[in-house]
């Protein structure tokens, strides 16, 4: 894809020394956002309104930032900010929010923070695609120097650019709205590829789709619905009203239909979409012999069958039971008999629910070859003038995708049609199909009226239900996430996250060792490789964030250990949305400097980041002998659990008397404590690694799994606990460190 570049500026005074996007829960922010390193150069510490003009310019390179609140809180707040003086920063932080924006992807969030090192500042804020995010962010620098060299600057031809890498780069609306429902569930999602292949859930319990198609669509079925003439002979077998149809490849046998109907015909290809090479309502022998040549340059058979007049519907149909329904129209133009149709094209993609691509209710109409075929056809081009009150419709297709329109008609329409709809899709096959009705009417059954299913598509559009041009917005999402995840079934694998400055791959190693006796498949993903059901498939430091999608992507686990050391927070962000258990076990001097950390207590905030993201039902391990560790116990959601190498320690005796759960030590024992009752778990002397030369790490590392993966067994005061304490005791003894193994 070619980006103009005719609004960047070569060099300016604020420079960016550094680019990222970080994608999971990170030190910044509990979502995605991209991270500029910025430097303000001579700029440091000046305040907007210590330079001339810079207020006004930045009002009318881009006014719409009127809208940001900024800390003021109501409208107009940010540019009160910068008339009383705000570093330029926070201004390109809002640029690039307000880029983004007008360029349809709506981002609010934003913060601008110092570094470690004088005048170089992380501008932070949200973004939706990546490319889209850091591209927008190196724009945004280029408009601010822009407006600080008093040099022009093309922010439409800017947000054209964004907006061409919006509609390259996202997932299309069907995908999006699917995603959205599946995270409104609880489900969470992994994006496969640049295009709508997406995984739904992890582990053992996952989906895949690709728009509208999953993995339980049928490839016969698909290929039967790509078959024009096929879907006929299966629909006709099934009782269900189709217009007769002939296939052929030969002019003279369309010629003879017609003469023998003696009436209007359609030609389609057998195969095809989007309307290429269809001709419609074909009355004259002249007309269907350019509709076969049309249709025989799409495909080499095609078929023909009598017109059917009456307006179409689309009726979708999830997991064999209809959801939805829409009239759609083609996009037409109305002459004036003074403007042409190019002006009168003009005008029609004038209306502010048009746009580029896929990602609005309408698209923008283009005049491309099938719009100059259907002119030609009677006698106009672009630039003739329509005459006043004729009606010309620019495309075959009803598609959306090429400036269609639709209506929602769902609660009109007439239960036989609903139950026909129903009927062609399983004739056919689909789990997911978008049933084409032309008829009269939809409110009276199509065995009365006239009507018949003319198509059956796999991968139907929901944008048509989701952002129909008039009518109720339909969720359609909903039904099909329904059909994937049925309430009530699992949709996701138990992910247990571990962080800390030491002990880190003992503790994973020894949840690995103990969930897999207890039966369990793990995948694990740590610092000396990434495992599944205890065998090794890469080898090499694998604690990084791309092994999360590695290891919840293996269909055959069934629990996910995953270590996160400080640097994967900060580079990428955590790998995973939500944790069930999330470990804490310390923060100490890291053997690695970040410029974005000036302290111990940044280190700290930044480890947070695993204890917060825990579901409300999990479990968040902490470590109550680090002060660091356990006040992170005032930003959690989930359950709090302690552990200490201390039984007498005041926050965990707390804790425990209040009905938390704890892990401590006694006299060398490990213990598991919760109100008074005390389960004395194992000894320090049948723990094999364990406690040797006075170190205390492996001791936390201990600690903290007993901890977690009490989440996986019954309760203390459930009568199984006894049972499920013993093989636990004997799945620790049997665990050899890494130290252990040499």
């Amino acid at each position: 894809m070619t980006i103009r570049s005719d609004y960047v500026i070569a060099e300016g005074p604020l420079t960016v020394l550094g680019l990222k996007a970080l994608h999971g829960a990170n030190y910044f922010s509990g979502g995605k956002v991209v991270i500029v390193r910025l430097d303000l150069g001579e700029f440091d510490e000046v305040f907007t309104n210590e330079i001339p003009g810079f207020h006004e310019k930045l009002k009318t390179a881009l006014p719409s930032l009127h809208e940001h609140h900024c800390s003021v809180g109501r409208e107009g707040g940010f540019f009160q900010r910068v008339e009383r003086g705000t570093l330029l920063g926070h201004v390109t932080e809002h640029v690039a929010i307000e880029l983004q924006t007008l360029a349809g992807m709506n981002v609010a969030y934003g913060k601008t923070r110092a570094t470690a090192t004088e005048g170089i500042y992380n501008v932070v804020f949200r973004f939706i695609d990546e490319e889209a995010g850091l591209f927008t962010a190196k724009v945004a620098v280029n408009l601010v120097n822009a407006l600080l060299l008093d040099k022009p600057f093309d922010v439409g031809g800017a947000v054209e650019a964004i907006v061409a890498i919006r509609e390259e780069r996202l997932l299309g609306p069907s995908t999006q709205a699917i995603v959205e429902a599946a995270q409104e569930r609880g489900i969470p999602f992994i994006r496969l590829d640049e295009h709508n292949l997406v995984q739904l859930g992890n582990g053992r319990h996952q989906k895949r789709i690709r728009a509208t198609i999953t993995e339980d669509t049928g490839l016969i079925p698909v290929e039967t619905a790509a078959n024009k003439y096929l879907t006929v002979r299966m629909l006709e077998a099934a009782g269900v009203p189709v217009p007769e149809t002939i296939k052929t490849s030969s002019v003279g046998d369309v010629l003879a239909f017609h003469e023998e109907k003696r009436a209007p015909l359609a030609v389609k290809p057998c195969t095809g979409n989007l309307g290429a090479g269809v001709g419609l309502n074909l009355d004259s022998l002249s007309k269907v012999e350019r509709a076969v040549e049309r249709a025989l340059g799409v495909d080499e058979e095609i078929v023909a069958q009598p017109h059917v007049e009456g307006d179409t519907f689309r009726l979708l149909v999830v997991d064999n039971k209809f959801v939805a329904a829409a009239r759609l129209t083609p996009p037409a133009v109305i002459g004036d008999g003074v403007r042409t149709v190019a002006q009168l094209v003009e005008d029609l993609n004038a209306d502010p629910r048009r746009g580029v691509g896929d990602k609005t209710c309408l698209t923008r109409v283009v005049i491309d070859r099938s719009t100059v075929t259907i002119l030609e056809d009677k006698g106009l081009d672009p630039e003739a003038v329509l005459p006043a009150n004729r009606r010309l419709e620019l495309k075959v297709s009803r598609s959306l995708k090429l400036g269609g329109a639709s209506e929602d008609v769902t609660g009109t329409v007439d239960s036989a049609n609903r139950m026909l709809a129903e009927r062609a899709s399983r004739s056919i096959g689909l789990n997911v199909a978008g049933i084409d009705i032309v008829a009269p009417s939809i409110s009276e059954s199509i065995l009365d009226n006239g009507g018949c299913i003319v198509d059956v598509n796999a991968a139907p559009d929901f944008r048509m239900h989701l952002m129909p041009a008039s009518g109720l917005r339909r969720d359609v999402a909903a039904p099909f996430v329904e059909m994937l995840f049925p309430t009530g079934i699992e949709a996701r694998v138990p992910i247990v996250a571990v962080t800390g400055t030491a002990g880190k791959t003992t503790a994973a190693r020894l949840l690995d060792h103990c969930l897999t006796r207890t039966g369990r498949r793990v995948g694990l993903a740590c610092s000396t490789g990434l495992f599944v059901g205890g065998e090794a498939l890469i080898g090499g430091d694998m604690s990084c964030f791309e092994s999360a999608a590695i290891t919840l992507g293996d269909r055959s686990i069934d629990c996910a250990v995953l270590e996160i050391p400080l640097e994967t927070i900060l580079d990428k962000g955590l790998g995973y949305e939500f944790a069930d258990c999330g470990i804490v076990l310390n923060v100490e001097e890291e053997a690695k400097e970040f410029d974005e950390l000036r302290n111990l207590e940044d280190v700290a905030y930044a480890k947070s980041v695993v204890a917060e993201q825990v579901y409300d039902g999990g479990f968040t391990v902490l470590n109550a002998d680090c002060d660091l560790v356990l006040s992170m116990a005032e930003r959690l959601y989930s359950n709090l659990v302690l552990f200490s190498r201390n039984d007498r320690n005041p926050e965990v005796k707390a804790h425990a008397d209040q009905g938390g759960l704890a892990v401590t030590v006694d006299r060398d024992y490990v213990i598991i404590r919760r109100d008074r009752q005390r389960t004395d778990l194992i000894h320090f002397d049948d723990i094999p690694f364990c406690c040797r030369g006075g170190e205390s790490r492996p001791v936390d590392a201990v600690l903290a799994a007993v901890a977690a993966l009490c989440f996986f067994g019954p309760s203390p005061e459930d009568g199984a606990f006894g049972a499920w304490a013993e093989e636990l005791r004997g799945s620790i003894a049997s665990f050899e460190s890494e130290e252990a193994r040499g």
